[in-house]
């Protein structure tokens, strides 16, 4: 992997010049997030295991990797921004993790959750799944961030997730729920990075 040094004794930073940062992508879809869209890909099935397991976006925000990194790894404050999302405490921090509870509204129903976040702050890098030891109305739940750097004020980012409600509703219609919801959710991040962190979806009080 190609990594630019950020400086003397500070962390190497993932560079957007490096072609894995656009793994994935087609020539069409790269320039599409160049020019500023959220391009959602399309699964590729004879790819990596995480190109046939995750639905994949990616996306330029105008924020300096730095300022990314620190928005989005503070995940307590994803209920500011994602409409479904109505509260996210944090249960407990570590170095390098930390477990979330999630109280989502889908439709009617309500679900909550445990996440355990793992933060691998030198290479831009964090990920998700469910806790395990908690009870949790999901099935299954994974999602990850990689962050690239582009220059001193644009960051391209690289997005993953898989949702398993219930074993009750089939695979593919779950992920096209999931497709289906993720540009609304994607553009509401977009908005919070890009305010620094001001950006607050309409009604939200905390």
């Amino acid at each position: 992997m190609i990594w630019l040094l950020a400086g003397v004794g500070q962390t190497q930073v993932p560079v957007a010049d490096n072609p894995e940062a656009w793994k994935g992508l087609t020539q069409d879809q790269v320039k599409k997030v160049k020019a500023g869209e959220i391009v959602i890909l399309d699964k590729n099935l004879s790819s990596s295991d995480e190109a046939k397991r995750f639905i994949q976006t990616a996306m330029i925000f105008n924020q300096p990797i730095d300022a990314v990194w620190t928005l989005l790894s503070q995940t307590e404050k994803q209920e500011q921004y994602l409409r479904s999302l109505f509260d996210s405490p944090i249960i407990e921090t570590h170095p390098t993790w930390n477990l979330s509870d999630f109280y989502v509204k889908v439709a009617f129903i309500d679900l909550k959750y445990r996440v355990r976040h793992d933060f691998e702050s030198e290479k831009y890098y964090f990920h998700w799944n469910l806790d395990p030891s908690h009870e949790n109305d999901l099935k299954h739940l994974e999602g990850y961030w990689r962050f690239y750097k582009i220059d001193q004020s644009h960051t391209l980012a690289r997005y993953g997730t898989i949702v398993v409600v219930s074993e009750l509703i089939p695979k593919s219609i779950m992920e096209e729920m999931t497709r289906r919801d993720l540009p609304e959710s994607m553009q509401s991040v977009k908005k919070y990075v890009e305010s620094g962190g001001t950006y607050a979806k309409p009604g939200y009080v905390k």
